[in-house]
């Protein structure tokens, strides 16, 4: 067991509520069964007052539709019928058919046509482009009541009611047509003003939370962007090269908080698009957790929490995963637990739950002795951009986008993160994962492993931006790649006509005098075996991503990258 101390406030953050998963605010299903239900009991006081005025026949009959549409409801209630509202609407035109053929127009009973027409907006979404259903519905009862008309107009009733039964009947049956048109009506109005103020609620819900996030975002870049700025002015005038070191430290450390906050974004518009991959790799399972361990010893050298790592003799094996991504999630949840913790102890443990000769389960917690999460914020801190606010942790910063991502990925690794906590006695935050033993483990680091690998590649690199164009060049030559460059698409174009030997194209998308939009179409117009890959720092969302390559792209790498981020990708298609 190792042993590290240090000290931590934490953030909390998002889950995986999907902005998606809206909940039906039209309730359609819901109204269904409430004009199901309405035209049930509609029925049975039809049915009861006609056995009190003496029309036996119309009363059974009357009483078959009432039984039919609780079959119906019952039926769609079990699951075993997928649409009720169009059992109600044609059960209803059946019935008036049938009493139109019994006792003709006398009682009226094509009344109940009318409220019949009121109840399809009831029973249809009409914001949701279900106009074939509606025109369906609506031609239902136009054909229904038309029927209706020429049948007992020209139709010889079945019975014969004497002057007394008919009027009484007719009475009844104009009362409750008006009634229920009046309801269905007054029904309609109210469901519309409540989906009109639940959408308002909803519009104003994503205002808000567009606003936070540009808040929040704007802080979490600007303060690091004010170091590297002030920085970079104190730099100017500093001869001494101990302090040059210095400041050059502060500068990377900037950046590299700068670069996990738009990564932190990248990454969770990448999961939201459905475009989050995984890069398996073979490492050693303890060892990973050693390694991303050791740097909150430093953190926590000036603190008096401890930080301890129990790891199970079992994970010291070679494994198949996604290291990288791992490591993401553990640097977020100790991360967190290192901001909400002022005393006491963090701990990152990882305990063999189960094992074989092919694979290891693996249970993962993080626990802290921190502040803890009250009951009400346990789901909420699983949302996008929403962090827990209280006295404690007015100085604590972040995107609240940490542990919306941890959970997002480990829900695409087929696990799940947990949260145990009380307030102020800790949290703990829990997952098993299930990796494959690896076959051996190449014993050469990752960044060894980089060196020479586009020995021989050709590539043609096309950027508007000087400093880009330099960054680029250089990563590029420091894996051994050979370079070519052009400051637009027509450079770049020329460049391909005179030297047909480029293995692989980087392009830039926002260019002068030929962006690489209309690049595209004549490089794979003339070169179609060529890959060409995107480069843009815009925020790619899944559509963007789609017309990228069905215009010609390969693929699109987001600025600002990584050196390992390019080699990747350019391995990817070479």
């Amino acid at each position: 067991m190792e042993k590290i101390t240090d000290k931590y406030h934490r953030l909390v953050e998002p889950g995986d509520k999907r902005p998606d998963q809206y909940f039906d605010i039209k309730q359609v299903p819901k109204r269904t069964f409430q004009v199901g239900l309405t035209a049930l009991f509609t029925g049975i006081g039809i049915s009861v007052y006609d056995v009190s005025i003496g029309m036996y026949v119309s009363s059974f009959l009357v009483a078959c539709f009432c039984f039919s549409i609780l079959m119906f409801m019952l039926l769609k209630y079990n699951g075993d019928i997928k649409d009720l509202s169009i059992s109600i609407i044609s059960m209803v035109c059946a019935l008036l058919i049938f009493a139109a053929c019994l006792e003709g127009l006398q009682s009226e009973q094509y009344l109940y046509f009318f409220p019949l027409l009121i109840a399809v907006p009831l029973l249809v979404d009409l914001k949701q482009t279900q106009y074939r259903k509606s025109f369906l519905f609506v031609s239902i009862i136009i054909f229904s009541f038309i029927g209706c008309i020429i049948i007992g107009r020209y139709v010889k009733p079945m019975e014969d009611f004497t002057v007394q039964q008919v009027t009484r009947l007719a009475f009844v049956n104009r009362i409750t047509a008006i009634c229920t048109t009046i309801v269905f009506a007054s029904l309609y109005t109210f469901f519309e003003k409540k989906y009109i103020d639940e959408l308002m609620e909803q519009n104003n819900k994503i205002i808000d939370a567009k606003t936070q996030f540009l808040a929040t975002m704007g802080h979490e870049l600007r303060t690091p962007l004010n170091g590297i700025i002030g920085v970079v002015n104190l730099m100017k005038d500093e001869t001494n090269a101990v302090k040059q070191t210095e400041y050059l430290q502060i500068i990377q450390s900037c950046s590299d908080h700068m670069l996990q906050q738009v990564n932190d974004v990248l990454d969770f518009n990448k999961i939201e698009a459905g475009k989050f991959d995984f890069h398996p790799a073979a490492f050693n399972l303890r060892d990973l957790l050693l390694n991303i361990s050791r740097p909150f010893v430093v953190l926590a050298g000036e603190n008096d929490v401890e930080i301890v790592v129990e790891l199970s003799t079992e994970i010291d094996a070679v494994v198949q995963a996604d290291d990288l991504r791992l490591t993401q999630i553990f640097n977020n949840l100790l991360s967190n637990a290192l901001k909400f913790t002022n005393t006491g102890f963090i701990k990152l443990a990882a305990v063999c739950t189960k094992k074989n000769e092919q694979s290891i389960t693996v249970s993962f917690s993080v626990e802290d002795s921190g502040i803890g999460i009250e009951k009400a914020d346990q789901e909420r801190i699983f949302d996008s951009f929403w962090q827990v606010h209280n006295d404690e942790t007015k100085l604590v910063s972040g995107t609240g986008l940490g542990l919306t991502i941890c959970k997002r990925i480990l829900n695409l690794m087929g696990s799940r993160l947990t949260l145990v906590s009380e307030k102020g006695f800790g949290s703990k935050f829990s997952f098993d994962l299930a990796f494959n033993y690896a076959e051996k483990l190449v014993p050469a680091t990752k960044n060894a492993s980089l060196r020479g690998d586009l020995k021989g590649v050709k590539v043609l690199l096309v950027e508007d931006n000087k400093i880009n164009m330099m960054v680029a060049k250089k990563i590029l030559t420091g894996f051994k790649a050979a370079v070519t460059g052009a400051y637009d698409g027509s450079e770049a174009l020329n460049n391909m006509e005179n030297d047909h030997g480029f293995h692989i194209v980087l392009m830039d998308l926002d260019m002068p005098v030929m962006n690489g939009y209309t690049a595209i179409f004549e490089m794979k117009k003339h070169h179609p075996e060529i890959p060409v890959i995107a480069l843009t720092a815009s925020l790619v969302d899944e559509q963007m991503l789609a017309d990228l390559v069905a215009s010609g792209f390969k693929d699109c790498l987001v600025k600002p990258y990584q050196p390992l981020e390019l080699l990747t990708c350019l391995r990817k298609y070479l």
